[in-house]
């Protein structure tokens, strides 16, 4: 039982100030980031949303799980991992 699984996660939150509460502005942000990581759909293992109650109103971050490859079939072995991306955690706020 020598499997190992590799899991990547990224989170993302909108800045402080004027939007941080806007959650739509939020996960189209995250749609972007997506894409530009190459993160496929099917590679997602979970996507949770939380907020943190500030003066304005809640201030939420999105998470992304996933694992690199996971969605590929036997037909799609022969082609590179679609995952990219740094391993671990990091935040963004941009």
């Amino acid at each position: 039982m020598d499997e190992q699984w590799t899991c990547r996660h990224v989170s993302l939150s909108n800045p402080e100030g004027d939007g941080a509460t806007d959650l739509p502005l939020l996960l189209r942000r995250v749609a972007d980031l997506m894409e530009e990581e190459g993160i496929a759909p099917m590679d997602v293992m979970d996507l949770t949303v939380s907020s943190d109650m500030t003066a304005d109103g809640p201030w939420w971050t999105v998470t992304v799980y996933w694992s690199p490859g996971s969605g590929e079939d036997d037909d799609a072995a022969d082609e590179p991992s679609r995952g990219t991306g740094s391993s671990g955690s990091s935040a963004r706020v941009a």
